[in-house]
């Protein structure tokens, strides 16, 4: 059966007809119906009450719906806090609602001043001698980073759909929370401390710490890693880390990013996907963290953001960084349970 024949078997939305057919679709079932169905009344059946599981109902609707589900769920244990001023707060907290009913900071930033911002203008000039060289991935990079981890740990629909659904609804949860986190910290782009900065790319609108892109990249790098084995160390020479970092870089070659930016949205992106897992699994492990903007400096000089910093930061030698502090217990999230499930035996199961 055709997939266009196999979906309005299934009485798919008339707007799904192509070549603007639905009308006529529409007209074909009125016709249809009148010449089965008649004048006869219709007589219902006996019916029973729903059998299924909330996560087995959640996974016969449709995608778009399981979506919205599914983010409401992950981000209702997410309230944010920060002490709010007309130029964006100096310090923004995250916080996660634990089993036991109460708050605790998962994440913590603190955003650098305007003299670190304007001194590092310069580093993100010179970066811009990259962009010959990594035009194509930063173009790429504005639609999509999945292609990416996928080209390193092989992801494809038809064997990997839960895993792909997984990621994607992970990639929901870190826009929304990195958004609320800029929205409050009020950080100011490259291009409004220098005119020659010049990005390659449309820069855009909203404020720039901490960078989205470097958050979602080190989310997929720590959830990839750790449905292999949820005890895994997460180290900087990874592929997985290695593209994770080079995905935060290339903003910066853009001309859209501060280090410091990357360097923020890595400590939210592996604090996002802790906080996933332990709510899929209560043996899962998450901590307090805490990114420290007036510290992200050598002795006073700007700060670059490469593999060793993220090192030093994975092994919590960064003074500017905190992965390991108070212990938190998140709330168990039944249904988002459910689809990681699913991803993990997919994993299991990849070598058939």
């Amino acid at each position: 059966m055709s997939l266009f024949h196999a979906k309005h078997a299934k009485h798919a939305k008339s707007d799904d007809m192509p070549d603007g057919q639905g009308a006529l679709l529409s007209l074909a079932l009125m016709r249809t119906r009148d010449a089965i169905a008649g004048i006869e009344d219709p007589q219902g059946r006996g019916g029973s009450p729903a059998m299924l599981a909330p996560g087995a109902r959640l996974a016969r609707l449709d995608p778009d719906h399981r979506a919205a589900i599914l983010l409401a769920e992950l981000s209702e244990d997410l309230p944010l806090s920060a002490d709010d001023g007309v130029a964006g707060a100096s310090s923004a907290s995250l916080l996660c609602r634990q089993a036991d009913g109460t708050c605790a900071s998962l994440v913590r930033i603190d955003r650098p001043d305007l003299v670190q911002f304007r001194e590092a203008a310069a580093m993100v000039g010179h970066y811009a001698e990259l962009r010959p060289d990594r035009a194509p991935e930063i173009e790429v990079q504005t639609h999509g980073l999945m292609p990416f981890f996928a080209a390193i740990r092989p992801l494809e629909p038809s064997r990997n759909p839960a895993t792909l659904e997984m990621l994607a609804r992970a990639m929901d949860l870190t826009t929304a929370a990195v958004m609320r986190l800029k929205l409050a910290l009020a950080c100011p782009r490259p291009t409004q401390f220098s005119d020659l900065i010049q990005p390659m790319i449309a820069c855009p609108s909203h404020p720039t710490l901490p960078s989205g892109h470097a958050t979602q990249a080190f989310c997929l790098a720590t959830l990839l890693t750790r449905l292999d084995d949820p005890r895994a160390p997460l180290q900087a020479d990874d592929p997985l880390f290695r593209l994770a970092c080079r995905i935060a870089v290339n903003r910066t070659v853009a001309g859209v990013h501060f280090p410091a930016d990357s360097a923020a949205g890595a400590v939210l992106g592996l604090q996002l996907a802790h906080y996933m897992l332990a709510r899929a699994d209560p043996a899962a492990t998450a901590h307090g963290a805490q990114f420290d903007g007036r510290l992200y400096h050598d002795g006073g000089a700007v700060r670059d953001f490469h593999y060793g910093i993220l090192a030093e930061m994975l092994d919590d030698a960064d003074p500017a960084t905190r992965l390991r502090g108070p212990a938190l217990t998140p709330r168990p999230a039944p249904l988002w349970a459910t689809l990681v499930a699913r991803a993990r035996d997919e994993r299991a199961d990849r070598w058939s």
